[in-house]
This record gives C-alpha cells, structure tokens and sequence, in this order.
C-alpha cells in the first residue's frame, strides 16, 4: 500500500471517540505519512497512543505525526479554536474524517420526555455541520480535500438515527457544491464493529460475551474489522479517490 498511496504533506482532522477503529485508521493514515490531529470531547485515552506514534518517526522518518485535541465542540468558537489549533499544528487541514462512530443502546421509550434530543442531534449531527464549515475554508484555499462521514449501518435509537443520517443528504448536497474546488463529500456506513456490539451490552464482561449475545438477534452477524475500515478511508481520501464524490459506501 505504501507504495501506491502518497498522503504526504497533507493533514487530516479526525473527530471521534478514541476507539480501535479510530486507532487503527490514525495508525495507517500515519504510516503513509498523513499527520493526524484527532479532536475528541475527551482526548485523555489518546495521549500516549499518540505518543507512540511520534516516536515510530524515529524507526521511518516518513511516518506522519500524530496529536490530540480536547474540545467540548458546542459553541461556533469551540469549534473555530479546535480547527485553527489542528491547522496550526501542522500547517493546515487537508482531510475531515468525521469518525462519530459511537453508539449506545436505545434511550427513547414511548410516552417518556424527550431529555436527550438537543443533546443527540447537537452531538450526532450540528458537530459535523459546524466543523465542515470551518474546515471547507482550508481545503478552498488549497483548492483540494476530502470529507468523509462515517455512520453506523443501523442505529437502535430512532433519534440518533435520525440527527446521524441526516448527513446523507447534506453530504450529497454539498458534495455538487464544493467539486469545483476539487473537494470530496462521502459517507462510509460500517456493519457491526466491536464498539457498536459492546455498547448494545454493556453489561458484558468481553466482546466475545457481547457477541454471543447479539448472535441470538442475528445468527448471521459479521463484524467490520478496523483494517477494513482503514482500507477503505485510505482509498477514499488518497489520490485515487479523486472520482468518487457524493457517494454512500456500505461496509460489512
């Protein structure tokens, strides 16, 4: 892979919770020599992840650099800080990598006062559209970039549901917007992660428990391993991905 993709000299901005996934994708993007800054409500898990991947430059100067970020990401100044301070970093943004990937098990009962609905459509969807906005002016200028929102396949609760695939028609909307200034909008929907199984049973003591569980509500169920996921964003946000713009990519 090294070979073929060249994400040198670009920078890319991921949001999410710090997740093997997230791990994985910062680890390969790194390896092709992308630096990362992951911007997270909570950034204390990803330290010394980080860390370790600055001192892997040693071993292969090409490596990428890596940093996070903390931000509680709800006001427009939150957000104009957490970007100017990933640009700053490393010189600018050249991909967004929305990894709000995160689930958890159905909150909303018929008849019960709708408590979580300004939180989840705050976190599930405003976050993404406030940050793209501040991020589309570094990729205008550089007249180049990629943005790429990851959902879940499928969503217990039918508000997060709801306030997540909301960005389907946003993305495809401004997907037409901003091709002139060579700039991609995709969706990447994934199967069934460990993250998403866990947090269905988060009285589970492994995943494997968490597993058999979910087995007795589908027998079939294949888990979206997390180098699949980085193999698939690694394609989307390199130079080959230059052609596939406004598109809903599903992985199982």
């Amino acid at each position: 892979m090294e070979a073929n993709f060249n994400l040198r000299e670009r920078t890319a901005l991921i949001v999410g919770p710090f997740t093997s996934t997230v791990q994985n994708l910062m680890m390969g993007l790194t390896q092709l020599g992308s630096d990362v800054v992951l911007l997270d409500f909570d950034n204390a898990g990803s330290q010394r992840f980080c860390n370790q991947i600055n001192d892997s430059r040693e071993v292969n100067p090409k490596f990428g650099r890596a940093l996070g970020i903390k931000s509680p990401m709800q006001t427009a100044d939150d957000f104009k800080n957490a970007i100017g301070d990933a640009a700053h970093a490393f010189g600018s943004v050249d991909l967004f990598i929305d990894a709000q990937t995160y689930d958890r098990p159905n909150k909303f009962v018929i008849g019960q006062p709708l408590e979580q609905l300004e939180e989840d459509v705050q976190k599930n969807f405003k976050s993404s559209v406030m940050l793209t906005h501040g991020v589309l002016n570094f990729l205008k200028n550089r007249k180049r970039g990629r943005i790429l929102y990851m959902l879940n396949e499928s969503y217990p609760d039918p508000i997060v549901a709801g306030a997540r695939g909301a960005l389907i028609p946003f993305a495809h909307t401004l997907s037409k917007q901003v091709a002139e200034h060579n700039i991609t909008v995709n969706v990447l929907k994934l199967g069934l992660t460990e993250e998403f199984i866990l947090n269905q049973y988060p009285e589970a003591k492994s995943i494997k428990e968490a597993v058999e569980k979910m087995r007795l509500v589908q027998p079939h169920l294949r888990i979206t391993e997390p180098e699949k996921i980085t193999n698939t964003v690694t394609y989307l946000v390199s130079q080959y991905g230059a052609a596939v713009n406004g598109q809903v990519i599903s992985l199982s």
